[in-house]
């Protein structure tokens, strides 16, 4: 069979003419990116022919590019020896730089309170002849007697082990039991100073990125935070992209793995960093959009977006790490945070034990989430709404064709001189600039507003004298960054106008249907809560002139960070936050805003700046 040789890597392999060659890259262990799914729509996949050929597979689209230039996703392997090089792709930049390693600030210490996993010490008594006792008597009956009620039983693997622990330092044992709604079980038995502590894991699976908490689970406090980006970014940026790719032959098995290497990547380098082994976790709590639920449990994710969206499961069973894949302590107790509907996930439910909204009898308030898909919560303690909308991925540099996520190079805010046109940015780093973020195209398009140099249809001011309005036939673009020398150049075009306007009119639009449901309106508001990690670099003044917020008193908005997170660090220490997590999700009434006509009369409505009806947005003028 011929062969294929990818480069710079230089790695080969073998692979049968017409094989498509995005599958010869990953059987070489080569990463290519397809943030389109493989679909040939988004031509971010581009590798370069440098020996051989390569045939087009015809049922995808081509899309136009330099000579030798082609799509990994597009392209058939032929019956000659090829040499590829992959082509540096601005995500695995960001995915080898970030690693994951990236150290995030630890939350506020909350106080355990009935932990998903406890450490008693105990001294089992040595055994009596003719006593009738068992080891695994006497230690449950120590354990009990030393502060260990309701143990209900030892696993296997601590069985195996549990005669020499026991002899080893005369019965002085230390044990961790899990608990997680039922009868305690114990999953570690060992010599008093074999063990140090007991720690557990607190996880956001995010679409984009994954963060991680480690947690001394005697006192609750947070030990060490750490972030990447999930792995499954290489086969689509949106969770639509995700479940066409688990359609296809061992795509499930691949997301998965992913999403476990993800997980479990930063599982070690939080353990390294306490000078633990990840063995020593031994309870972990995991939240995710539904989506994201399914592909790490390897559940077939298709029947979500298909009539009537129905998932495989909402609450999630009991589940050990070893089930899961999870590489800590193989029988520590993973809790997965219940989803409520087909896009309202484990996030959601967790990042309302972070918000108060539950207890906050003072009125009605709004949680929003923004990212890759936009989820939303509207209610108090008396009655919770909530309802998803695909916002795509523009406020994470998706579909901007110089977008870029938030990593060094992104342009995080600009300012437009309304004389000249011309611009002056902030770059995440200090470098020079690699592309633009979903913070930095918000302020962007809020600045370009303001200043006279964008109308509120998203066009620009082409009649205008400004060298960086620059028209290229029938396309117009703002030219943000250009380096002579190479003649590299950062621009915002019209159209990725259009789809960061597309994307802020399904939040807005999603969050009117809502609170029209209701009978509400935003001024009825006492508090909007923003999470997620876009927030970070929101500035909110920005975020009302385009439309993407609501036009309310400013002292009403409360940033969160990454709600998902502390909420998955409060049911990870707390028995009462798991059973109102658990309440929470059974009472959230779920709709469908793409099943309510009204919806697009909203949504059409919000495709403007800031809206088609100015009197939403009092405080936004033209040039202000």
């Amino acid at each position: 069979m011929p062969r294929i040789t990818f480069l710079p890597s230089n790695i080969s392999v073998e692979t049968a003419p017409g094989a498509p060659l995005a599958d010869a890259a990953r059987a070489a262990g080569v990463s290519i990116d397809l943030p389109c799914g493989g679909k040939g729509t988004c031509g971010k996949c581009r590798v370069r022919v440098v020996e051989g050929s390569i045939s087009h597979n015809d049922s995808l689209p081509a899309i136009p590019g330099e000579a030798g230039v082609v799509q990994a996703c597009a392209s058939l392997a032929t019956d000659v020896h090829t040499v590829i090089e992959v082509l540096d792709s601005r995500e695995s930049a960001l995915l080898a730089m970030d690693g994951a390693g990236t150290a995030e600030a630890l939350p506020e210490h909350v106080p355990c309170d009935g932990p998903l996993a406890e450490l008693f010490r105990a001294t089992v008594p040595p055994p009596r002849p003719a006593d009738g006792l068992s080891d695994m008597d006497r230690t449950m009956r120590a354990l009990a007697k030393d502060g260990a009620p309701g143990v209900g039983a030892l696993s296997l693997d601590t069985l195996r082990s549990l005669a020499a622990e026991l002899r080893a330092e005369d019965g002085a044992v230390a044990a961790v039991a899990t608990r997680d709604g039922g009868a305690a079980r114990v999953i570690r038995v060992s010599r008093k100073s074999a063990v140090r502590g007991s720690y557990g894991l607190a996880v956001d699976l995010g679409t984009t990125t994954v963060a991680a908490l480690l947690v001394d689970l005697e006192t609750g406090k947070p030990l060490s935070s750490r972030s990447a980006y999930n792995g499954q970014i290489r086969f689509g940026q949106d969770v639509i992209s995700r479940i066409n790719y688990a359609g296809r032959p061992g795509g499930l098995d691949e997301l998965a793995a992913a999403a476990r290497g993800s997980i479990n990547g930063i599982a070690a380098s939080l353990a390294s960093s306490a000078g633990i082994r990840p063995e020593e976790i031994c309870a972990a709590v995991v939240s995710g959009n539904t989506v994201m639920t399914h592909l790490l449990l390897g559940l077939p994710p298709g029947h979500i977006r298909l009539d009537p969206y129905t998932p495989t499961l909402l609450p999630v069973p009991a589940l050990t790490a070893g089930e899961a894949g999870i590489s800590i302590h193989p029988a520590a107790a993973l809790r997965i945070s219940p989803c409520v509907g087909s896009y309202v996930g484990g996030d959601i439910t967790a990042g309302l034990l972070a918000s108060g909204i539950p207890h906050n009898g003072d009125g009605v308030s709004l949680f929003l989430d923004v990212g890759t898909n936009g989820e939303l919560v509207v209610g108090g303690s008396e009655f919770l709404m909530t309802c998803a909308c695909s916002a795509g991925p523009a406020f994470e540099g998706g579909g901007i064709e110089c977008g870029m996520r938030a990593a060094p190079g992104a342009i995080e805010r600009v300012a437009v001189n309304q004389a000249s046109g011309a611009p002056s940015c902030a770059v995440l780093g200090g470098a020079a600039p690699r592309g633009i973020c979903g913070s930095g195209m918000i302020s962007l398009v809020a600045g370009l507003f303001r200043a006279g140099w964008l109308d509120r249809s998203g066009r620009l001011a082409r009649g205008r004298q400004s060298t960086h309005v620059v028209e290229r036939g029938r396309r117009a673009s703002y030219l943000l960054f250009e380096d002579p020398a190479d003649g590299r150049e950062v621009a915002v075009s019209e159209s990725d106008i259009g789809n960061f306007v597309r994307a802020k009119a399904a939040i807005y639009a999603a969050c009117t249907l809502v609170l029209a449901q209701l009978g509400l309106d935003f001024t009825d508001l006492v508090r909007v809560y923003i999470a997620g990690g876009f927030g970070k670099f929101l500035d909110l003044e920005d975020a009302v002139t385009v439309g993407l917020l609501p036009d309310i008193p400013r002292d009403r908005f409360v940033y969160l960070g990454n709600a998902s997170l502390l909420g998955s660090y409060r049911a990870l220490v707390s028995g009462k936050e798991r059973a109102l997590q658990d309440a929470l999700a059974a009472r959230m009434t779920y709709m469908d805003p793409g099943a309510d006509p009204a919806y697009m009369d909203h949504y059409t409505a919000a495709l403007f700046l800031p809206h088609t009806d100015a009197r939403r947005f009092p405080s936004v003028q033209l040039g202000k």
